[in-house]
């Protein structure tokens, strides 16, 4: 692992971001979500994916300078055209058009048309509990999973992701695909030749388990829960995609703007006292936390709780860091748009 300063990260990703065209401000926005998700350990959906975005921004297939346009809107809710442009830009934007709606009418639904990837989904409803509202998100993403039993791809992993306020401590979060790991994990382990662990559950094209990550990535990915998870993907698409107005199940794309996003806030003082609301949540942690432990257990966390400290140690240092893999692909994007590296190698 290679240890890096955020600061000069943040330099490098906006940089070559604006060397794909991207203006200096939006390049701040996606640098500061993917720089997010790394901090908070969920390095798979941060500067790992860098290369990849600058290459599709190069190439056309993402739109460096999208219009945003908020196409429709109502006293509750909001539909934004997000123009192709990168998804942490237009899910940025699209969450803090539905606070503001939120705080004014007590609900927003929001939904983004001809986004793309959203990176790591705890952002978003993040934003909102940080605001002290309550969020749901979900995403439509590239098809990766199989109507249970079948082998046949039809629907995307669809992360969803949930947030409630606190009083004082850090809100909660959970943000979970519907595969047992995220897939990045099994794309960084064929990068690496490294086998991935039988327990992941995944499947080569004949249904035998595997630990070869490319058959794997080839083969039968499995949903968390079997026909539950497989149920859920198929209910964030109805979401995501048909309701936002987007791309849905085999349509959705990584380029072209081919995916969609829908978001549910929630101002919980509309619905009674906010003091009680926040007592009960509090209620509800002291449960959770002081709930025994299984031997050798060190307890329960909340949902949320470790990237917590993750991210607190990460800005304590001041560093992140990476393993060969990324770093390989950062210097070689740097290298192509003719930026020097900063770092001694």
């Amino acid at each position: 692992m290679t240890e890096l300063p955020l600061a000069g990260l943040a330099d490098l990703g906006r940089t070559l971001y604006e060397r794909a065209n991207l203006p200096p401000v939006d390049a701040g926005v996606v640098v500061d979500a993917q720089l997010e998700a790394d901090r908070r350990g969920v390095d798979t959906h941060g500067f790992q994916r860098l290369p990849w975005y600058v290459d599709r921004l190069l190439a056309g297939e993402n739109n460096p300078r999208p219009e945003l346009r908020i196409i429709d809107s109502w006293p509750s809710g909001l539909v934004l055209d997000g123009d192709a442009g990168l998804g942490q830009l237009v899910c940025t934007r699209l969450m803090e058009s539905a606070i503001r709606v939120a705080q004014r009418s007590g609900v927003c639904v929001a939904v983004a048309r001809r986004s793309n990837d959203w990176g790591c989904g705890a952002r978003y409803p993040l934003m909102a509990a940080r605001a002290g509202l309550v969020a749901f998100c979900t995403t439509t993403s590239v098809p990766t999973l199989a109507p249970f039993g079948t082998r046949t791809r039809t629907s995307g992993n669809n992360p969803m992701a949930f947030a409630l306020p606190r009083r004082d401590g850090a809100p909660i979060v959970l943000d979970m695909a519907l595969t047992p790991v995220a897939l990045g994990k099994v794309m960084r382990a064929r990068e690496e030749r490294q086998p991935i662990p039988e327990a992941w559950g995944f499947l080569d094209r004949d249904g035998r388990a595997t630990t070869d990550p490319t058959a794997a990535l080839d083969g039968v990915i499995p949903a968390i829960g079997g026909y539950k998870g497989t149920g859920l993907s198929l209910m964030m698409n109805a979401l995501a995609g048909i309701l936002a107005g987007s791309a849905h199940s085999s349509a959705v794309a990584n380029e072209g703007g081919k995916r969609g996003q829908f978001f549910l806030v929630l101002d919980p003082g509309r619905f009674g006292p906010v003091d009680t609301f926040l007592d009960e949540i509090e209620e509800m942690v002291r449960q959770v936390k002081s709930a025994e432990p299984l031997p050798g257990s060190n307890g329960a966390f909340l949902p949320g709780e470790i990237e917590e400290r993750r991210e607190a140690e990460a800005l304590e240092r001041g560093t992140v860091f990476y393993p060969a893999s990324v770093v390989t692909g950062l210097r070689d994007v740097a290298e192509r748009l003719g930026i020097d590296w900063p770092w001694v190698s």
